[in-house]
């Protein structure tokens, strides 16, 4: 069953399809959030925006079975890792194509994170 197209942005990046929304949730105190899903569903990450203005970590949350760094960690459930801080105040499709690269290229360590950005893991991929 393919992805929802209704009210998602369609991007090409590298030869892929994802597809991106940024919508207020409301069972997260009304933060708005980014999006991104790929066509086969592998990848799904969700990224709460204006976290470049906080003075905490910045993460993403991954809910796909899809991120570079991640493959010897078992995983339950939705992921949140820190990331670099982006500029966030304005989502355009370079942002978007920003966090996708960033998720696939490898990384020499992979910090996962608590819903408070508490590191709870580190993961070393030297």
């Amino acid at each position: 069953m393919g992805v929802s197209t209704k009210g998602k942005r369609k991007l090409i990046n590298k030869g892929r399809v994802f597809y991106w929304s940024v919508k207020e949730d409301i069972e997260d105190y009304g933060r708005t959030i980014l999006h991104i899903v790929s066509e086969d569903k592998k990848y799904i990450i969700s990224y709460a925006i204006g976290q470049s203005l906080l003075e905490k970590n910045t993460f993403i949350v991954i809910q796909g079975m899809e991120f570079e760094g991640l493959a010897g960690y078992k995983r339950f459930g939705w992921t949140r890792v820190l990331t670099p801080s982006w500029e966030d105040t304005i989502i355009t499709p370079r942002l978007v194509v920003q966090i996708i690269d960033w998720c696939f290229e490898m990384k020499e360590q992979v910090t996962i994170v608590d819903w408070k950005g508490n590191v709870t893991a580190i993961i070393d991929n030297l």
